[in-house]
């Protein structure tokens, strides 16, 4: 099952604002303006790729959590504790309220909150009996 992500329309805002920034540095600096180039087009090509591409997914036998390139897979049968995090440095979501997943193996993810928490909830509640559940 597959799960929208929510989005904060201020982190949206902020990132779409700052993808022209490499572009401007060509017509304020042509000599060294493609320096701002190189570095923002990546930047933004993976901020992009995560903006059009995230949302997690609850398969038969783990939970994956996709941010653009980047996925979190974590085995249900491990999932000890599903819980929300509030630290905005802790790790690329598009929400500052995040859901934080600790394993048996002591290892936290931390990724941003799904649309339905309502059925997101329930899903994790089938999937992991054992877990402890607190969104």
């Amino acid at each position: 099952m597959i799960f929208s992500v929510k989005k904060n329309p201020l982190l949206v805002l902020l990132t779409m604002a700052l993808l022209p920034l490499g572009v401007l540095g060509i017509y304020t600096d042509p000599a060294e303006g493609w320096i701002g180039l190189i570095i923002v087009i990546p930047i933004a090509v993976i901020l992009l790729w995560a903006l059009f591409q995230s949302y997690h997914e609850v398969t038969d036998d783990a939970f994956i959590g996709h941010f653009g390139p980047i996925k979190k897979r974590v085995k249900l049968e491990d999932i000890k504790l599903v819980e929300y995090s509030y630290n905005p440095l802790s790790s690329p979501a598009w929400t500052l309220k995040r859901l934080s997943f600790t394993d048996t193996h002591h290892h936290t993810y931390l990724l941003s909150i799904p649309k339905e928490e309502d059925r997101f909830r329930e899903v994790l509640q089938q999937q992991c009996p054992k877990a402890t559940i607190r969104i």
